[in-house]
């Protein structure tokens, strides 16, 4: 079997930095045509400067502006993805916030965090699908992947938002394969493990970190790297028989 995602349309949400960096870096690196969507346009070229430097030859990345939350802004990404490339083989919906460890517990939060939360972490998952999987069903169809994490099946003392948020994006992946499969649309959620991130370093505390460490293979938490080749096995037409289930991306501890 052979992954091959060379010329494919990747669209990546929240490509600026983390883990979706990684994925368009790494993507690219196997051919992929990368649509790299982020929330400003100086982040969004920092990415596409980025593969330019680091991947001779890879095809040349495309720079989108939007805040996956505003629905009038990825209605236009999806509008400029389509004119430049004619379609949409693959969508990576990443966006999202990720707060300080233990900081929204049930008794004590601020409306606004939960606002901000749920819209860029639930809300930015149905406006991308709503805007560019029309355009990936008039080409015949393509594939979703949504991140979403294994706090969406567990959580800790003040971790109920953002795992509420996750364990929404799981459902949401499997009801938009009910819904959209017979148009074409494959999807699946990815649910990775701790992954070493900037924003879980701020999310999690060192002793946190160092603890689920310690209970993995090579004494360390997952890497963005650890990632890409999930993701590029899920782009391509190998994964075709895969579609609306959770794919959790870590070591069983027990």
């Amino acid at each position: 079997m052979q992954v091959d995602i060379r010329d494919k349309v990747i669209v990546i949400t929240g490509a600026a930095q983390g883990l979706g960096r990684t994925l368009a870096l790494g993507l690219a690196a196997e051919g992929a045509r990368i649509a790299v969507l982020a929330r400003s346009e100086a982040k969004a070229a920092g990415t596409v400067d980025e593969i330019i430097a680091k991947v001779p030859g890879a095809p040349k990345p495309l720079g989108v502006v939007a805040d996956v939350s505003d629905e009038d802004q990825v209605r236009a990404a999806a509008e400029a993805v389509d004119a430049h490339w004619g379609r949409v083989d693959a969508l990576i919906s990443n966006a999202g916030w990720m707060p300080p460890a233990g900081s929204m517990r049930v008794l004590d939060f601020e409306l606004t965090d939960l606002h901000r939360i749920v819209d860029s972490n639930l809300i930015g998952c149905f406006l991308v699908t709503k805007h560019f999987a029309p355009v990936m069903i008039r080409g015949g169809g393509g594939r979703i992947i949504y991140v979403g994490s294994m706090a969406g099946t567990q959580s800790r003392p003040g971790g109920a938002p953002y795992s509420a948020t996750k364990a929404g994006v799981h459902l949401l992946s499997n009801v938009v394969h009910q819904e959209l499969a017979d148009q074409g649309i494959r999807t699946v959620a990815l649910a990775p493990g701790l992954t070493d991130t900037p924003g879980m370093r701020v999310a999690a505390s060192e002793e946190h970190i160092a603890r689920v460490s310690a209970t993995y293979p090579g004494g360390r938490v997952g890497q963005p790297d650890d990632i890409v080749p999930f993701a590029a096995f899920l782009c391509s037409e190998a994964a075709e028989y895969l579609s609306g289930t959770l794919l959790g991306i870590r070591p069983i501890t027990g």
